[in-house]
């Protein structure tokens, strides 16, 4: 056996293995933190997928609707998890709901998870609203999903302090003023003025 069999065999392998392997699928826990409550409480818990962006929704428990509808303060809900940063091993990151959106029984929550490409974890969440019920027993097929990944992209910096070339005068680099098109290309005005001109002398035949 050739050694170039050997490395295409054994490429081969590794990659029926990677194809073979599961997907990871990294968990997350949301929180509800009501403004009038010292500590949060679990609202749901997800699994996602980073390579394919799919997630699923494992549970969820929303909190008890509110008896004092008089009460502004404890209808503002903060729904969130607490993630690590360099300065605060636990910051608490997230957005403000109504509690209204998370018991209403005609509608469902959808959360939209926003994940990292380059560590794929995830780093702020938010909610919105869908009027379609997922019951086993009616279910609609074009309802939204529970839980929405989008993954944040790379976009091109701008080359901030870039060091200027100054000559020894001490002037910077002239900018090149780009030509006109008459400038371009007035060589072949020139030969259609030519042609013109030779064509229009030439003696008709009689």
């Amino acid at each position: 056996m050739t050694p170039l069999s050997i490395l295409y065999l054994f490429l081969s392998l590794v990659t029926a293995v990677l194809a073979s392997s599961p997907s990871t699928n990294l968990p997350s826990e949301i929180f509800y933190w009501p403004i009038t409550a010292a500590q949060p409480a679990r609202l749901a818990r997800l699994a996602y997928d980073p390579s394919t962006l799919k997630s699923t929704l494992l549970d969820y428990t929303p909190p008890a609707a509110e008896q004092d509808k008089d009460n502004k303060q404890n209808d503002l809900i903060r729904i969130g998890f607490f993630t690590s940063t360099p300065t605060n091993p636990k910051q608490w990151v997230g957005s403000l709901v109504s509690r209204s959106a998370l018991v209403s029984a005609d509608e469902k929550p959808v959360f939209r998870l926003l994940v990292d490409s380059q560590n794929n974890d995830s780093y702020h969440v938010s909610m919105s609203s869908s009027k379609s019920t997922l019951s086993p027993k009616n279910k609609d097929t074009n309802a939204a999903d529970p839980v929405e990944i989008f993954r944040s992209e790379i976009l091109p910096r701008p080359a901030l302090n870039r060091p200027v070339v100054v000559s020894p005068d001490g002037k910077g680099p002239e900018e090149v003023v780009e030509k006109t098109l008459f400038q371009k290309y007035w060589w072949v005005l020139l030969i259609i003025t030519f042609l013109a001109m030779t064509g229009s002398a030439e003696p008709e035949n009689k």
